[in-house]
């Protein structure tokens, strides 16, 4: 069953915009000049997330970052009202074809957006591909998106694997070590290729790699792992383990008394700001991540202050990738006065200028629609008030994937 933001209280942010952009329009109000598209109806913006299964913390970030860039655009995008449709794919490829297909054609919905998981994202590639519905992919991170399965409707204003992977390899070579290093990652999609493109960044700058070690996700006793990596005493160890993995992960290397002793990186995944770090606690201290999203980047001050507000913590990617997604179908909408059926000039407008967002300001690539993006390096400090903060220390501007090409 598609479901409508959750339930809110009279005082939520979110009503109060709601109701007062509901008051506007019927007091005839003025408004801007694409308010003629509310004859259309409301704009049915469906976000297809992970409300249960193992990505179910991200998915209730991300919903909250789309809620709140709602609210502060007064409940209408491209002068028409928002009617938000949520579903829960559950992680699962098979569940989100079936929700998919409901949405647009049950529930007839104008624009689709989220998708945490890369192996959702690719089943319901064609799905959506071939009913040309405007498509926003917040969060997965397939390579494949950007090169052999990219489509012309299809953007993501999110990083790829390739974009992180490559980053951490360039950084690890040039400021840690050359050789010695070893990989760790949770057997599945994302972590085989947030690993293989690590790695092969890592070998292509002359750089030497111990074998890799795999674990299954959701592993809950990382010891005999730990003890093999304790035994080999590595350069460092590049890692990529997702949501309640990576708290374990982190939590049993301080536990192991090698926090001081291993070197850890990865994608920001691994060290999360809202999902992972208040979770790990100290653990979580000295790591590095290179990531598309900081709650010390510039771009992010305005939805950081407003988002602490709503939710008293800091965002992470999956909140943050929430927002920024609302950001651009916002851009996109207001370009068409709302109407949706103006595919070319929707596209247009995307393409042509950069977007406002909590990233940065963002650009997509003509080749693929894919963002091209500052990656940020994060190391893990002490904030001022004494807890795990990401703090960047250095900046990779105008990332681009390799495309189509590669």
């Amino acid at each position: 069953m598609t479901t409508p933001v959750r339930a809110l209280s009279p005082a939520s942010p979110l009503r109060r915009s709601l109701l007062a952009a509901a008051g506007a329009s019927a007091l005839g109000l003025a408004l801007p000049r694409g308010v003629r598209a509310q004859s259309a109806g409301p704009l049915r913006i469906a976000l297809l997330t992970s409300l249960s299964g193992p990505f179910a913390s991200l998915g209730e970030s991300m919903r909250a970052g789309l809620e709140l860039l709602i609210a502060e655009s007064g409940g209408q995008m491209g002068g028409r009202p928002v009617q938000l449709l949520v579903e829960d794919d559950h992680g699962k490829p098979d569940e989100a074809v079936r929700k998919v297909r409901k949405l647009l054609s049950q529930d007839r919905a104008d624009v689709l957006c989220g998708i945490i998981s890369a192996a959702v994202a690719l089943a319901v590639r064609d799905i959506v591909s071939d009913a040309q519905v405007p498509t926003f992919v917040s969060n997965a991170s397939a390579n494949a998106l950007a090169r052999e399965a990219a489509s012309p409707l299809i953007f993501r204003p999110t990083k790829t694997s390739w974009m992180l992977g490559h980053t951490a390899a360039r950084w690890a070579h040039e400021h840690i070590a050359q050789q010695g290093g070893i990989t760790l990652a949770s057997d599945y999609a994302a972590g085989r290729e947030y690993v293989g493109d690590f790695v092969s960044t890592y070998e292509g700058q002359g750089g030497k790699l111990s074998r890799p070690m795999w674990t299954p996700l959701g592993t809950t006793d990382f010891a005999p792992l730990l003890m093999n990596i304790a035994a080999a005493q590595p350069a460092f160890l590049y890692a990529f383990l997702p949501g309640a993995d990576a708290v374990r992960f982190l939590q049993q290397v301080r536990d192991f008394r090698l926090q001081d002793k291993l070197r850890i990186l990865g994608p920001g995944a691994l060290f999360d700001q809202e999902d992972v770090l208040p979770a790990a606690g100290d653990a979580g201290l000295g790591g590095i991540n290179t990531f598309h999203q900081s709650p010390g980047a510039p771009a992010a001050a305005g939805f950081v202050a407003a988002y602490q507000k709503v939710r008293g913590r800091l965002p992470g990617e999956a909140s943050t990738s929430g927002y920024a997604t609302g950001q651009v179908i916002r851009a996109a909408l207001e370009a068409v006065d709302g109407d949706v059926a103006r595919k070319d000039a929707l596209k247009a407008r995307l393409l042509e200028a950069t977007v406002d967002t909590a990233f940065g300001p963002m650009r997509f690539d003509a080749r693929n629609n894919q963002a091209i993006l500052d990656i940020y390096v994060n190391d893990v400090r002490r904030g001022p008030d004494g807890k795990p903060l990401n703090t960047i220390v250095h900046t990779f501007e105008g990332v681009r994937d390799p495309g189509p090409a590669a």
